[in-house]
């Protein structure tokens, strides 16, 4: 659960509209998620499950791409 003050301090460090743009780009995804079926709820996922495994893989190849420039 999030407090008032957590969401305050990172809608001050964001900027309003960046923040809406955000979730309207989340909620873009997590639609394309469902139109295409690409979670399984035999496994448990979710769309949002799928989408926060799709953020973290994109997240290590930036690290690896990024350590393999050094």
């Amino acid at each position: 659960m999030h407090t008032k003050e957590q969401v305050q301090e990172l809608n001050d460090e964001l900027g309003e509209m960046e923040v809406w743009d955000y979730m309207r780009s989340k909620n873009e995804l997590i639609n394309i998620i469902q139109k295409r079926r690409l979670f399984n709820k035999t496994l448990g996922e979710t769309p949002e499950s799928v989408l926060n495994a799709y953020i973290k893989h994109k997240e290590q190849e930036e690290a690896d791409n990024y350590s393999s420039l050094l």
